[in-house]
């Protein structure tokens, strides 16, 4: 039976892989055995440990966690750095990081490719799990890249595109005894980073020239959230007795019960830490108390949500209100691509008949920015032309340590973005 890519699922060290394509292969090390007197062999003989590789592209939807790789394996907490992949049911948990790279390009997807060499057998059994991949993945996108960079010779700027580049050799050691290594060795690790630019020159010493390459990736800020529709909570936060809803729209919200919450759930977006919406709506009060609106978990247990901000008390009349995707609860990490929503809720002790109207909510600031910096080494110039193309010129910067664990990898997190407590007793 042929299956399609939409059968095979990829997971690296248990989290799903939003890959575009996927590579698995598995070699045994053998040799053949020679008798004397002949020159052929009709027997072959292990030499080695079985190896493998795993090679995979994939699109980033925020802070990509195969970078924490690049700074962990060959320093003192090594084994931190072990990878176990899982392709389709096959599985194996002895893996290490020996390339990556992050190609630039004008509008288009960031997309990163990375393989990972592992010295052990391929367990399980193929398991065909058809499902469409996520459509409501937010994917960055070098429309929204901030590029600096400093040289020491010429100005360079005017970046077409590029690529960030990371290798690593790794060996196997074995003890006697045994076909899968209890330890590795890391060889020589590298980082270079290469752009093409439109501003050909030629000056380049013979040691090279110092340069500081920087690209930021973040996601569009201004960005409309649509919100399709409301649910009534379910029991026992069912308490508006009547909950009339036209997509953004609450029509009618009547709440005369005062033994629990009422509670009304928006459609689910995605949701990464630290990020900011305004939220606007109109509220129309005909008699009781206001409600409150906050940001949550779409994910209920026992019909309750994680609260992801603070409870904003809403008012009648023309409401904005910015609301921080930040939970006070040390161990909630809303992380990255997470699902939310927002609710809408009365206390218990509230009667309350209001409508909501005009809800308009719109992503002013995201948090998960990936930031890829080389600071090295120019060590190459190369210009270029063809038949009815510009000149281009592609320029490569070499990390000037071999302490790969010196690359500046950091994340942008605007500095008004501080955690904020939950302020209402609802369990949302």
């Amino acid at each position: 039976m042929l299956y399609s890519a939409s059968n095979a699922k990829l997971k690296i060290n248990g989290n799903d892989i939003l890959a575009s394509s996927a590579q698995l292969s598995l070699g045994a090390q053998l040799s053949p055995n020679y008798l004397a007197g002949n020159r052929d062999a009709d027997t072959f003989a292990a030499g080695n440990g079985i190896g493998g590789k795993l090679s995979f592209e994939y699109y980033l939807t925020g802070t990509d966690y195969f970078k924490t790789f690049i700074t962990g394996q060959g320093g003192v907490n090594s084994m931190d750095a072990v990878i176990s992949g899982n392709f389709g049911g096959l599985n194996f948990d002895s893996g290490y990081l020996t390339d990556y790279t992050m190609n630039f390009g004008p509008n288009a997807p960031a997309r990163a490719s990375a393989s990972v060499k592992f010295f052990d057998e391929l367990r399980g059994e193929f398991e065909s799990v058809a499902s469409a991949p996520p459509t409501s993945i937010d994917l960055l996108n070098f429309s929204n890249a901030s590029i600096s960079a400093e040289f020491e010779e010429d100005v360079v700027e005017n970046f077409i595109g590029g690529a960030f580049n990371y290798s690593s050799d790794v060996s196997a050691a074995y003890l006697m005894n045994e076909t899968k290594p209890s330890r590795v060795s890391f060889g020589v690790q590298s980082v270079n980073m290469n752009l093409e630019i439109d501003n050909p020159t030629g000056n380049l010493p013979i040691s090279g020239s110092n340069a500081e390459l920087e690209i930021a990736l973040s996601k569009p800020n201004n960005q409309d959230i649509p919100i399709t529709n409301w649910t009534l909570r379910a029991s026992p936060y069912d308490k508006y007795s009547y909950f009339v809803t036209d997509g953004s729209s609450i029509g009618t919200a009547i709440k005369t019960d005062t033994t629990n919450y009422g509670i009304g759930d928006s459609s689910s977006f995605v949701v990464n830490g630290e990020e900011r919406f305004k939220v606007v709506f109109t509220l129309s009060v005909n008699t009781g108390s206001v409600p409150k609106i906050r940001l949550i978990s779409n994910t209920l247990i026992n019909n309750f949500g994680v609260a992801w901000s603070v409870a904003h008390s809403a008012y009648a009349g023309a409401n904005s209100h910015t609301v921080t995707a930040s939970s006070s609860d040390d161990s909630v990490i809303i992380g990255t691509g997470n699902y939310g929503m927002f609710e809408v809720y009365n206390e218990p002790n509230e009667s309350a008949n209001w409508s909501l109207s005009d809800l308009k909510v719109t992503r002013v600031r995201t948090k998960p920015s990936d930031v890829f910096t080389c600071s090295g080494v120019m060590q190459s110039r190369n210009l270029a032309s063809a038949a009815g193309d510009y000149v281009k010129q592609t320029i490569n910067v070499v990390q000037s340590s071999s302490k790969v664990n010196r690359i500046f990898i950091k994340y942008i997190i605007d500095s008004a973005g501080g955690n904020v407590g939950i302020g209402s007793s609802v369990q949302g």
